[in-house]
């Protein structure tokens, strides 16, 4: 029985041990190299911290994060990524709840690494990446592991407070992969091309897949998302073939029109996830690749990743609304009304998760752990734990699952209960319309819509929704911005939000 990711790279290294397993603009590693130097850091670190504790990544987006990754593991431990573009605060507040006591960057970052408030040991990682490996030892370590030790911890994005650190198994990690690549049909002569940073959990679908099937994994440097013209370029110099990217990422193509000048016809594969996918977008990828495969994903970061899925079956029309799809094999979702009563087909209630995909909870917090990693409400016969997503959904006659929106977005106005998230995915079907937001202002009670789009204006958006839902839905108040505020992770910063409204509100 599989307990442990690295089973994954120790029988890929052995079978293909030569095959490039991940590569950035500069270098390259096969399985083979990327095993030895794993074990080579996890020999350095097993002489310097006691297993099963939390070790920082403080590095950059290339072939060495990995390695750090793989060596952390080996060593016993799980390991921290954090982006080194964060803001400063942000990084002490994550350094802080771990109080861990080794951090592993490279020369790049080492200075800005010494200039945070981390009082443990910084450790270069260039310094001990060939260490003479203890093949006894860490066959110890290994031996002593089991599939319910934590593998990683990636914060939530923070939007409305501190942010959470998510402590994920190597159990969960495994029935994830396993299913996921099996679904998505990857094996060995594939080209995953990297888009999410390795703070963010999307990120480990392509890491662990490469691991499992043999797949070369490329890393796309994040400026490229800045240069669509130059993405595809690297997305046609790579051969890739599949993309498992953010809405917001595929969104930049189009919007840029960078399918007039280039087509990377070697991807066959595009999923996306973090968002509603506006189908006018997904229209624009399905003209210029008819025959590729097109998946929408759904999850919380704490059930690893996503937890549904759902295989575009032809070409969508452009105010078309996906579902979210059906759960992975394992996984099991329930959705529930107020009075935490199964809510039949056809009706919205909140969205519950279970399986072996839950996290095991929060670093530290473990107050908000027991909110939302709770005993099955519909169970009260032995132990079930399931996870409170706080987003509600609707099943469909078909079996289909359709999202729609947050619990905390669902507000009452003028007497009517109004979800915020069907008013934006109204929104985000008009042309001019690039991207956008829906808020409450609760003290004014007023609904605010926040967009941006150089042909769209207040106006004009106003008469279009008026044509497609009730005048109570229409916002009050319209926002036009240059761009729309994202977190690393790709998903709308509510915080900044927030702050523009409340601003807005005192000036008037």
């Amino acid at each position: 029985m599989q307990k442990n990711v690295l089973d994954y790279l120790d029988f890929t290294a052995e079978r293909i041990p030569d095959k490039i397993a991940f590569k950035d603009e500069e270098n390259n590693i096969s399985f083979n190299i990327l095993q030895k130097q794993s074990k080579s850091i996890a020999s350095y670190l097993i002489d310097h911290i006691d297993t099963r504790r939390p070790i920082i990544v403080f590095n950059e987006k290339n072939v060495l994060t990995p390695v750090c990754f793989m060596s952390i593991l080996y060593s016993g431990c799980f390991y921290v990524p954090i982006d080194t573009q964060l803001p400063v605060l942000r990084i002490e507040q994550i350094l802080y709840t771990m109080n861990a006591k080794i951090m592993l960057t490279d020369k790049k970052n080492m200075d800005k690494a010494k200039s945070l408030n981390f009082s443990g040991d910084i450790v270069l990682i260039e310094d001990i990446i060939e260490t003479k490996i203890n093949e006894t030892r860490l066959s110890e370590i290994r031996q002593q592991q089991i599939d319910t030790d934590s593998i990683y911890v990636i914060f939530t994005s923070g939007s409305t407070g501190a942010p959470k650190g998510v402590v994920t198994s190597h159990r969960a990690v495994i029935d994830y992969i396993d299913v996921f690549t099996e679904i998505a049909m990857i094996d060995e002569t594939d080209v995953m091309a990297n888009q999410a940073p390795f703070d963010y959990d999307g990120s480990i679908r392509d890491v662990y897949s490469t691991l499992k099937t043999g797949a070369t994994t490329y890393i796309i440097p994040r400026q490229y998302f800045s240069m669509p013209v130059k993405l595809f370029d690297s997305l046609i110099k790579q051969n890739v073939s599949s993309l498992s990217w953010t809405v917001s990422a595929l969104i930049i193509p189009v919007t840029m029109n960078v399918f007039s000048e280039r087509i990377p016809l070697s991807v066959k594969r595009i999923m996306f996830s973090g968002s509603v996918m506006p189908c006018k977008y997904l229209s624009v990828w399905q003209k210029y690749l008819p025959d590729a495969m097109y998946i929408n994903h759904y999850g919380p970061t704490e059930c690893t990743a996503t937890s549904t899925y759902y295989i575009v079956p032809g070409k969508v029309s452009e105010d078309d609304v996906l579902p979210i799809g059906k759960p992975f094999p394992n996984t099991k979702i329930i959705l529930l009304n107020e009075k935490n009563e199964v809510v039949p087909n056809g009706e919205i209630g909140e969205i519950y998760i279970s399986g072996t995909c839950l996290a095991n909870g929060y670093y530290d917090v473990h107050e908000k752990t027991a909110e939302v990693f709770i005993q099955n409400p519909v169970n009260p016969h032995y132990p079930e734990i399931v996870y409170k997503t706080g987003d509600l959904g609707k099943f469909r006659h078909d079996g289909m699952l359709e999202y729609h929106g947050r619990k905390d977005f669902q507000v009452k106005h003028m007497g009517h209960r109004i979800e915020l998230g069907e008013i934006e995915v109204i929104s985000k079907s008009m042309e001019q319309v690039k991207e956008c937001c829906c808020m409450y202002n609760k003290p004014k009670e007023q609904i605010w819509l926040f967009f941006t789009g150089n042909d769209a204006d207040s106006k004009n958006i106003s008469i279009y929704l008026r044509e497609r839902i009730p005048g109570f839905m229409i916002p009050r108040k319209f926002v036009k911005l240059d761009v729309m505020p994202l977190l690393a992770n790709g998903k709308t910063d509510i915080s900044v939000l927030r702050e523009i409204m409340e601003q807005k509100t005192n000036e008037r």
